[in-house]
């Protein structure tokens, strides 16, 4: 029985670790909100007005908010079926690369042309399978040019 609750105990106390958040901030014209950085919906952030950030959730859909006198609060409840691997892939993607030369980065063989990787999923796969990272943030980068684009004003 001991055994059972402390199994219990350890798996309430880690489960929450993997857990991805519900956004990532792809642009922001606040300085104190960094590129990469992961928020959950709901969440208050001090963004003032005149200000804007720019957010995607994992699925893919992007949201801008505009800043105000008090902060403004994140849209949308808690995604409880947040793929946690593929919104770190993401987050990896959008923060800016390491610098420096990385060796062993095109491990896996031959990147796909940038063109082809006109998918979130095409460019998730990509990014954790092939290892060609850099060809995965400018899709990446093309994706949500596209989807700001498309996106009513």
């Amino acid at each position: 029985m001991r055994k059972i609750l402390l199994g219990v105990a350890l798996s309430v106390a880690f489960g929450g670790v993997a857990m991805a958040s519900d956004y990532i901030v792809v642009n922001s014209s606040d300085p104190a909100i960094k590129r990469g950085q992961a928020y959950d919906a709901g969440a208050r952030l001090a963004l003032g007005a005149g200000q804007t950030v720019t957010l995607m959730r994992a699925s893919g859909e992007v949201t801008t908010l505009r800043g105000a006198a008090g902060g403004v609060a994140l849209p949308g409840a808690r995604l409880a079926s947040a793929d946690a691997a593929r919104f770190e892939t993401l987050r990896a993607l959008v923060q800016p690369p390491p610098e420096g030369r990385t060796f062993g980065a095109r491990r896996g063989g031959i990147c796909p042309a940038l063109e082809s990787l006109t998918t979130l999923d095409d460019i998730v796969r990509v990014a954790e399978t092939s290892g060609c990272k850099t060809v995965a943030r400018q899709a990446l980068e093309a994706y949500l040019a596209n989807t700001s684009e498309a996106a009513p004003k």
